[in-house]
């Protein structure tokens, strides 16, 4: 069985040591000169000790027992105060999950995606106006935006299940031309007419990758580490190219008892609805980047985060990218979600206080991690939980 959880070693000396002040890194000559320093904290030590405690706790007695198998990090207040593992690599004796170890992100992939989209709109390279025919003639359905496909309004079918019947050799990976092409040659029935109503989609992610691609000259997995990976100091993150082998920090995902899930499978070619693989730091890394404005300007994150769509049954609503709700205490919470072939994501940023919730595992099977949950230990009962999806 795999240890107890631990906080990192530096983090109790420091704690019982100095007062804790926390400052923004600067940024650097292609930061975006209209972002703000990031807020200065000064930290009550025995209040940031008591909470990482109960947190630890938490994870021990509530997640581990249902069935968590991951990684979990916890910043509040400009620091992280939580980073630990529970639970197996690989469901080998012996083998436990280690916090740098490199998962699929599933859906919270999209808003890289989205941060391409958005980067390549300020430099004056297309529009969200723009109609997917701009790009790409011959595909058969007018009347979609770039917008509509960043907020999930485009409506059109679930690319998984079409390609399922359409593709003619599963053997051969689609890639994202290729899905261009065949939803070209054969028109699906779209879900519903463009802009109407909110419908989640991996297929209008999909082709927001194929945008970045044909509009860059670059392959999505090229572009992102250029201009997505790099600027943001994520340095073992990459795209998937299933062609290739895993790097070694890269996990399998798992089912029940531990059966792996195979990177072999057709739809992997696929990417920009899901494809990156990350660790804890790499994603932590991205969201600090994200919001000091290091990656796109403030107007346009302020785009990304902008309700695009009402609340809809689950009381969160969508930008591009991210889902968002404001508790009843006033807090604003910024998350996505995911879950794909074996592996369950979630990220949570909260602006006002510099929060952030990475949880990450290589088991669908097992029990998620409840962000109400360690917001509760955050905020002392509060704010209340109201956005539910992934």
């Amino acid at each position: 069985m795999p240890g107890p959880l631990r906080l990192p070693k530096f983090f109790w000396i420091t704690l019982l040591t100095l007062p804790l002040l926390i400052t923004c890194s600067e940024q650097g000559e292609d930061a975006y000169r209209e972002s703000p320093p990031g807020p200065v904290f000064i930290n009550d030590p025995a209040d940031i000790a008591r909470k990482a405690a109960s947190i630890d706790s938490l994870v021990l007695h509530r997640f581990k027992p249902r069935g968590f198998n991951g990684v979990l990090l916890v910043a509040h207040r400009g620091q992280i105060i939580y980073e630990g593992a529970v639970g197996m690599a690989s469901g080998k004796r012996g083998d436990s999950l280690q916090t740098d170890a490199l998962f699929e992100l599933a859906s919270v992939s999209k808003q890289f995606t989205a941060v391409a989209i958005l980067q390549l709109m300020e430099a004056g390279k297309l529009s969200l106006s723009d109609s997917i025919q701009r790009f790409f003639p011959d595909f058969p359905h007018p009347g979609i935006t770039v917008h509509m496909l960043l907020a999930h309004r485009g409506g059109l079918s679930n690319y998984m299940y079409d390609a399922e019947r359409l593709w003619p050799d599963q053997r051969e990976y689609l890639d994202n031309h290729k899905l261009v092409q065949l939803l070209s040659e054969h028109p699906q029935q779209r879900w519903h007419a463009p802009d109407r109503r909110y419908e989640y989609s991996n297929t209008g992610y999909a082709l927001l990758a194929a945008i970045v691609e044909e509009v860059s000259g670059m392959r999505f997995r090229d572009y992102a580490r250029k201009y997505l990976f790099e600027p943001a100091g994520m340095h073992t993150a990459f795209v998937i190219n299933p062609k290739r082998s895993l790097p070694k920090a890269a996990l399998s995902g798992h089912t029940g008892f531990f059966r792996p899930v195979t990177t072999q499978y057709f739809l992997n070619g696929v990417v920009g609805d899901k494809g990156i693989y990350a660790s804890l730091r790499d994603l932590y890394a991205w969201e600090q980047a994200l919001f000091r404005n290091k990656l796109i300007s403030a107007s346009s994150m302020a785009l990304a985060l902008q309700p695009h769509n009402p609340r809809n049954r689950h009381l969160a609503s969508y930008g591009y990218g991210w889902r968002m709700y404001t508790t009843l205490h006033g807090y604003e919470v910024r998350f996505h979600g995911g879950w794909w072939r074996g592996f369950k994501t979630l990220l949570v940023h909260m602006p006002e206080d510099e929060t952030c919730i990475i949880a990450l595992s290589n088991k669908t099977s097992g029990g998620n991690v409840d962000k109400a949950a360690i917001l509760s230990i955050l905020y002392g009962g509060g704010p209340e939980e109201e956005g539910l999806e992934e």
